[in-house]
């Protein structure tokens, strides 16, 4: 396998800033200087002189992962978190199908690579750990996966059907459809020697499975097996209860949390980074479940409102209800790094571009608890250069940097123009303007005649100039039929390095490649 780095651009302003090592982006985060192995020794200090729960933790956590096949590396790993020197390097994602886009799996990779090295330089235990954002409740997001079918990138979504807003780990998975859609997925991969284990596999862990976390979590560590690494899922009963004490914190200061986020929202936008997170001077940054559902709480001057009326709860009656049932409350995007600092030691966050920019936003919110931000660290952004579409970037002589960054649609446009020997764009401007001059005289004399002709006769000018474009297109369409083996060849580039346009990471699934080569 050969590696090479690419320096990829980000649409994304405060990310992209913050990475360079701006000192403007710099000043939204504790620990900006991520490339500096002092700053590692500087968050383990600190880290030193808190307390965290770390008792509480391991037990959960050692009863949690009974539900799975964990290895004994990650067992041996979650009991080395009680030695009071032991930190964590941690990153999440909701729990898609079959783990969802790549990039679920190059944050795993990042999180484990970044551990092992950590603990290395430092000599104490560094956890690689993965938060499963099992209290999400957009079943939307993670129902589906792409594939390649007759030419085009498609989205094949699960046929259960879910339209209540509950948390993904309370989702019950149906057997018999999520193995129909298994087969149809794998299917779309083409049969390889690696294809009937693949589904096998997957089968085993669906029955292992009773909810979509659940097979995330199981796939995940048939994925990981080898390397430690634990797991928590955040939508679980039992982590809920230990971040109850922290959760009250919370509700107790919500109103000076709020002003905190928003300030650090405003200040994003007044220096032109936008605003990350979707929010409004009321939002409480918790959600609430309620007959069931996930509802996000706004908070008034006397009390916690669902964001539609859905329920209402005096302070006092919130706090008790939080002590009650932990169960029932999460986080948002703004409190969800608070509570992993709470429960965590974390010596650093792997993150990917659009977390770095709402974490910009939540210093004043860290520092209102006693905490500081701790280092983010940018996930790995990995492009898998298959050998069929390798084979065509160099038969095109194409320039792989380009291609990751913004796919060969231009050059394969370009390719086309230099194989056509007929000057049909010229040649149809120029019909069509003495189309036009030959057509004028007859439209005045038709508005002549009758001026409510007007539109008909402007009309008429507009068809007979269709009637060429149509025709020009159907002269393209057959130079490209002519060509279609080479174009065919930059179309593959492109739906295997720049699928939608967008990032291979954001829309491939890493079972393809896992059918292509194997675990």
């Amino acid at each position: 396998m050969e590696i090479q780095d690419v320096s990829q651009a980000l649409a994304n302003k405060i990310a992209s800033s913050y990475i360079s090592g701006e000192d403007e982006a710099a000043s939204f985060f504790d620990y900006p200087k991520i490339q500096n192995e002092e700053t590692y020794k500087k968050r383990l200090e600190e880290l030193s002189n808190r307390q965290f729960p770390r008792q509480e933790l391991v037990d959960y956590l050692l009863e949690f992962h009974k539900n799975f096949d964990a290895s004994d590396k990650t067992i041996s790993n979650i009991k080395r978190m009680l030695d009071p020197k032991s930190v964590v390097v941690i990153g999440g994602q909701q729990a898609g199908l079959l783990t969802g886009p790549l990039y679920s799996i190059h944050k795993i990779i990042s999180i484990i690579k970044f551990a092992k090295e950590q603990e290395q330089l430092l000599n104490v235990p560094v956890l690689p750990v993965f938060w499963v954002a099992g209290e999400d409740h957009d079943f939307a997001e993670i129902n589906h996966t792409y594939v390649l079918h007759n030419g085009r990138v498609e989205k094949r979504a699960i046929k259960q059907k879910h339209f209540k807003k509950s948390p993904a780990s309370k989702v019950i998975i149906d057997q018999n459809k999520a193995e129909d859609w298994i087969k149809e997925i794998i299917g779309t991969f083409g049969e390889t020697i690696y294809t009937n284990d693949i589904l096998n596999h997957l089968y085993d862990d669906l029955r292992k499975s009773s909810t979509y976390v659940d097979f995330f979590i199981n796939i995940v560590f048939r994925l990981f097996k080898d390397h430690g690494l634990i797991i928590v899922d955040s939508g679980d009963a039992g982590f809920r209860k230990i971040g109850s004490p922290f959760m009250e914190t919370i509700i107790r200061n919500n109103s000076k949390l709020g002003e905190k986020v928003l300030c650090g929202q405003l200040t994003l936008k007044e220096l032109g980074y936008g605003q990350p997170i979707e929010m409004n001077e009321h939002n409480a940054h918790l959600f609430l479940i309620h007959d069931g559902e996930r509802i996000l709480l706004e908070r008034s001057k006397t009390q916690f409102v669902g964001k539609n009326k859905e329920c209402h709860f005096e302070h006092t009656a919130l706090l008790e209800l939080n002590h009650n049932q932990p169960e029932l409350f999460s986080n948002n995007v703004a409190t969800r790094p608070l509570m992993q600092e709470y429960v965590f030691p974390t010596l650093a966050f792997i993150s990917g571009p659009g977390e770095i920019a709402y974490w910009a936003a939540l210093k004043k919110a860290f520092h209102l608890f006693g905490f500081k931000v701790p280092p983010v660290i940018p996930r790995l952004m990995i492009s898998i250069l298959d050998r069929k579409t390798e084979k065509y970037v160099k038969e095109l002589g194409l320039d792989i940097a380009k291609v990751v960054n913004r796919g060969c649609q231009n050059e394969r446009e370009d390719w086309l123009k230099k194989q056509q020997p007929f000057p049909i764009e010229q040649m149809t401007e120029e019909t069509i303007t003495q189309i036009l001059n030959a057509h004028r005289p007859f439209k005045e004399l038709a508005i002549q005649v009758d001026p409510h002709l007007k539109d008909l006769a402007e009309k008429n000018a507009e068809l007979i100039q269709s009637q060429i474009y149509y025709l020009k297109q159907k002269m393209e369409k057959s130079i490209r039929f002519q060509h279609k083996v080479e174009l065919d060849k930059f179309d593959h580039i492109n739906h295997f390095i720049k699928p939608l346009n967008a990032p291979q990471e954001r829309i491939w699934n890493i079972f393809y490649y896992i059918n292509l080569y194997g675990y």
